[in-house]
């Protein structure tokens, strides 16, 4: 059985246990200028997590994109270096090349 599922099947487990046992358990919430009144403390907590996924999100993107960016342009003057070490080779290659052939007044 895959690794994955399994940690997903128990981590299910415990989130349905956490609410089964807090069914009963409700409090007040107070956001400023409107008040809930008995709301299941499982319901508080699920949506304070999920606030907070929403916040975290864009931001990890962001730094993520920049990372993204600054690799793609080392990649890019990696194989630009890489292309001019190639065409330095070659131009090594036929100047050595030049040098072996007889010239024309040596025959």
């Amino acid at each position: 059985m895959p690794w994955k599922l399994l940690l997903y099947l128990v981590l299910l487990g415990i989130i349905l246990a956490f609410v089964g046992l807090n069914l009963g358990n409700a409090s007040d919430i107070s956001i400023g200028f409107v008040t809930f009144e008995d709301v299941p403390v499982f319901m508080s907590l699920f949506v304070a997590f999920f606030v907070g996924v929403a916040v975290a999100v864009p931001v990890v993107m962001q730094s993520s994109s920049r990372k993204t960016r600054a690799r793609s342009e080392r990649r890019e003057e990696r194989r630009r270096l890489k292309e001019e070490k190639k065409a330095e080779r070659e131009h090594r290659k036929e100047l050595k090349a030049a040098k072996k052939l007889p010239s024309s007044t040596e025959q």
